[in-house]
């Protein structure tokens, strides 16, 4: 007994012994890895910082702080009290805009405001995914706002899904069976409270060119009009392949009377076209492009190969072309400007599998 007591007032001796060891913490400022001459009072999450002042030896702190996010020790390096660390990728739930040092002395703290990024949507796959089916939705910090199954949900004018999917960059949901058209999507967190808007519209119908359904071309030539046909995506679409006819100077589509607007006509830089595309084979540069026009006297603008930035063959998706108005001298009224013909340019040996739906002009904010 009188063995175990003597251990008991050993270790009590020890502890004190120990904490009157510890130095007093005074912290100066906290600065950046490349300028650490002046002072910041915020970060941005990821980012590497130094914190200077006295006392700041690895062995003389017992925990470190931002907000409410505690920092693991084994993650910071200290030298010449200088502390180096990375501002964690993480959001509190208690924002002081304070970092905290402590050690058996007490606790010392910082003004430090992390910059925290908002969550972002970017776009839908296929923005004409059918109902019923799953969507793939691409944005960013969909961890860190913990976009999940349990925490996110994908918001289609009210009607909200389940997340069954995701990574740091992009999720999937099911569309809703009943679905309304031409409508506004957003990706949301229950946990914080956030919810961003996706740009763009699902099966959006704000200014459709050819949609090949009620908006037909002058010739159905190469028009799919078989509604059991496996490729088929929204309707009747467009397909080009080794079964075309072909011509050197080949219109595939044409319509007139257009929804074009005086303002895309006049600021043709805040548009592109945007449309439902599939293809089995890869375009190459100087093989094919295609030559919009949006009247017979002027210039068309041209899609080369580079500007189809295909993820998957084989499979429907939203793809973003440019939008050019080049204008002929003797007609630069508007009001001529609203046919849009497409031709293509290729040799007859060209491999030729590729389809198209949906052409419409949106706005390049998405709005």
């Amino acid at each position: 007994m009188r063995l175990a007591v003597f251990a008991a007032m050993m270790l009590l001796t020890a502890c004190s012994d120990d904490d009157n060891t510890a130095e007093p913490l005074k912290l100066s400022g906290v600065t950046t890895l490349a300028d650490m001459n002046t002072t910041i009072a915020e970060a941005s999450m990821g980012s590497f910082i130094a914190v200077h002042g006295e006392g700041l030896d690895k062995a003389n702190i017992d925990s470190v702080c931002i907000n409410d996010i505690k920092i693991d020790l084994d993650e910071i390096y200290t030298e010449n009290n200088i502390m180096y660390m990375k501002i964690p990728v993480k959001l509190a739930k208690n924002v002081t805009d304070r970092m905290y040092i402590y050690n058996s002395l007490g606790c010392q703290e910082l003004p430090l405001h992390v910059i925290t990024p908002d969550l972002k949507v970017e776009r839908m796959f296929n923005e004409y995914t059918a109902p019923g089916d799953t969507i793939m939705i691409y944005g960013q910090y969909f961890d860190l706002y913990e976009v999940d199954s349990i925490n996110g949900y994908v918001n289609f004018d009210g009607q909200k899904t389940k997340i069954i999917s995701r990574s740091d960059t992009h999720l999937t949901t099911q569309v809703p069976a009943n679905v309304k058209k031409n409508i506004k999507v957003s990706v949301g967190s229950t946990k914080f409270g956030v919810e961003a808007v996706c740009p763009g519209r699902y099966y959006d119908r704000e200014c459709m060119l050819m949609d090949f359904d009620e908006l037909k071309p002058s010739s159905m030539a190469n028009v799919v009009t078989d509604e059991k046909d496996k490729q088929r995506l929204s309707g009747n679409f467009l397909r080009i392949d080794q079964n075309s006819a072909w011509s050197g100077w080949w219109y595939i589509a044409e319509i007139g009377d257009t929804k074009v607007t005086d303002d895309m006509l006049d600021h043709p830089d805040d548009y592109v076209v945007k449309c439902e595309f599939r293809t089995g084979n890869q375009f190459i540069d100087n093989k094919i492009r295609f030559c919009t026009y949006l009247y017979w006297a002027a210039d068309p603008m041209i899609w080369s190969a580079s500007d189809f930035n295909v993820q998957n063959f084989n499979q429907w998706e939203t793809i973003t072309l440019p939008w050019v108005v080049n204008r002929s001298e003797t007609y630069p009224e508007n009001y001529r400007y609203h046919s849009f013909n497409v031709r293509i340019e290729t040799e007859e040996s060209y491999a030729r599998n590729f389809a198209f739906d949906n052409f419409r002009v949106c706005r390049k904010d998405g709005k």
